[in-house]
């Protein structure tokens, strides 16, 4: 298994200055799925998030969502939505570097998501000490999404997740490798109750994680 994450964070050299609250719009769109949804997760009305979307698009001179339902991001979206979401990695990790302080209006730390992509297999072993981690952390959720080890990576290059564990040390674009070990699987057998022997297979396969 490997797990994949960001190498680097995107960051644009030229006159372009995507602004926050433009890449939370697009982040909302494609986590919520609607427009509606973006503004309730956000707290501003459909129209004001129609308007950063729009904004958005007009910067970078492209379309950066498909007005389907549910919204899904264009080959250009899936770019800066990786880039959205490490952008808010970041300014969490700002916030605790710099004593914890709360935001601005509420005294209250953000709430930081970390999509990843795991595996069923680690999922129902080595991945719930991780779980149990994070579960003690006051300033971040993590958001698992189940995909096999073989698929989990296309969820990487489309944005929808930071980290993933895969089966392939081949890096996605953008992401870095990071072996994490090997999940052995052992053949059983067991008697029928009616009698004869079923045989249980298995098998053994290599692994690392991938990060972005």
């Amino acid at each position: 298994m490997f797990l994949q994450i960001p190498k680097q964070y995107f960051i644009y050299r030229g006159p372009m200055r995507v602004r926050d609250d433009h890449f939370k719009a697009l982040v909302a769109c494609v986590d919520e799925g609607t427009f509606d949804g973006a503004a309730a997760a956000l707290r501003i009305t459909p129209s004001a998030v129609s308007q950063r979307v729009k904004a958005l698009e007009q910067e970078l001179g492209q379309l950066v969502l498909v007005r389907s339902v549910p919204v899904r991001p264009t080959p250009v979206g899936e770019i800066v939505l990786r880039t959205g979401r490490q952008r808010a990695l970041l300014d969490a990790e700002l916030v605790r570097a710099l004593g914890g302080g709360g935001s601005e209006r509420g005294g209250i730390a953000p709430i930081v998501d970390l999509p990843v992509a795991v595996n069923a297999d680690s999922l129902a072993t080595w991945f719930v000490e991780v779980l149990e981690t994070v579960g003690e952390w006051s300033d971040a959720r993590l958001r698992v999404f189940v995909e096999d080890q073989d698929h989990s990576a296309q969820l990487l290059r489309d944005g929808s997740v930071i980290g993933a564990v895969t089966a392939s040390d081949v890096a996605v674009q953008g992401c870095s490798v990071q072996e994490l070990g090997v999940m052995r699987y052992v053949a059983r057998v067991r008697r029928s109750p009616v009698g004869g022997v079923r045989a249980l297979t298995g098998a053994s396969t290599d692994g690392a994680l991938q990060r972005s």
